[in-house]
């Protein structure tokens, strides 16, 4: 988890022309989910340049690891975004540069962040007159045609691919699964259309929820403090057993926590395929049992 903003400097003396387009669109601003652009300008070699803000993010496996199992509405939270830009970047509306899974981030208000290195960057180039360098020397230029991108560093595809890790974290039995499974699979190198057929059937799985990060549990009590179940070290007690005490303790307590979240946010078990909302279970305990002490008054 990065702590603080930090910034990239990219130079577009590879391919000017796709370098260019790319800035276009996020000077065009094209959404809150790509990095923003804070300065553009020229290198030293005369060649476009850019400075482009990397605001603190979980990456993407990160932030799946500590939300565990992401209920539908998450899902569709978190990749509503990343199908939306592959979607436009498929069909020609973005211009959209090498992207890997590392460059996928969740900040922490729970908003994707996606940032691409822009199409022909390369490293700045440095201003080495004093030195009697000439800027030109500092930066190969490739000659013709600038060579494609590997496969797994297109960014649409990396963007597909990340909306698919998602989905296979949630439950497989979810009756979405069935039917988007398949068609993820396919819009991960098929068309704009593909894409799109995707992108339809994640906004009909389920309401978009926030991504509530689960925090550690030491932040529920005072600095320094243990979970204490109950079994404390006396003088010349094995410090291994008091460890794995300890332990036993602190995954206990983490499981009830992790509990009463899924019991507030997916509500209460009823079968196998149901689940009934703790509100509607509260509002139907304080009926029943105001029938209840109606009935005893009656008597």
């Amino acid at each position: 988890m990065t702590t603080k903003d930090s910034t990239d400097h990219w130079c577009g003396a590879a391919d000017p022309p796709a370098f260019a387009r790319w800035l276009a669109d996020r000077s065009a601003g094209c959404g809150a989910h790509l990095v923003p652009v804070l300065r553009a300008g020229r290198c030293p070699s005369g060649h476009p340049a850019v400075e482009v803000l990397r605001p603190p993010v979980h990456a993407l496996d990160e932030a799946l690891d500590v939300v565990g199992t992401p209920t539908e509405g998450v899902a569709v939270t978190l990749t509503v975004p990343l199908l939306q830009l592959a979607a436009r970047a498929r069909a020609g509306a973005l211009e959209l540069g090498v992207l890997s899974v590392e460059e996928i981030g969740v900040d922490e208000a729970g908003a994707v962040l996606v940032a691409d290195r822009p199409p022909g960057a390369v490293p700045p180039c440095r201003d080495d007159s004093a030195s009697g360098t000439t800027p030109t020397e500092s930066v190969p230029v490739p000659v013709g045609r600038p060579t494609r991108s590997p496969r797994d560093a297109d960014g649409s595809r990396q963007l597909v691919l990340a909306a698919r890790t998602v989905w296979d974290r949630v439950d497989a039995r979810a009756p979405v699964r069935e039917s988007l499974d398949p068609v993820l699979h396919a819009a991960v190198d098929g068309g704009a259309d593909d894409v799109r057929a995707a992108l339809a059937l994640v906004l009909a799985a389920a309401p978009p929820r926030p991504v509530r990060w689960t925090r550690p549990l030491g932040a529920f009590f005072d600095d320094g403090a243990l979970f204490d179940d109950g079994a404390t070290a006396v003088p010349g007690q094995d410090a291994r057993a008091a460890a794995a005490s300890t332990a036993v303790g602190t995954a206990a307590g983490a499981a009830l926590v992790a509990l009463a979240r899924d019991l507030v946010e997916r509500g209460i078990p009823v079968g196998s395929t149901r689940r009934l909302p703790v509100r509607h279970a509260l509002v139907g305990t304080v009926v029943a049992g105001g029938l209840v002490a109606a009935a005893v008054g009656v008597r």
